[in-house]
């Protein structure tokens, strides 16, 4: 039986891993920089409700 083909994930070929290895790399780093915009976005809450507890004077 010829084997050349496969690789030890089985059917998928060399050039569908380096595909998904590059789609995951590209999804990490959207998750990096949409985390990183979460947490401007909780800071920029929490400053806007310490403005609001203060007492007004």
């Amino acid at each position: 039986m010829d084997t050349s083909g496969y690789t030890e994930y089985g059917y998928r070929g060399l050039e569908e891993l380096k595909a998904k290895d590059e789609e995951i790399a590209k999804l990490k780093e959207e998750i990096g920089e949409l985390k990183h915009r979460l947490q401007l976005m909780e800071n920029h809450a929490n400053n806007l409700q310490a403005k609001a507890s203060l007492p007004r004077y």
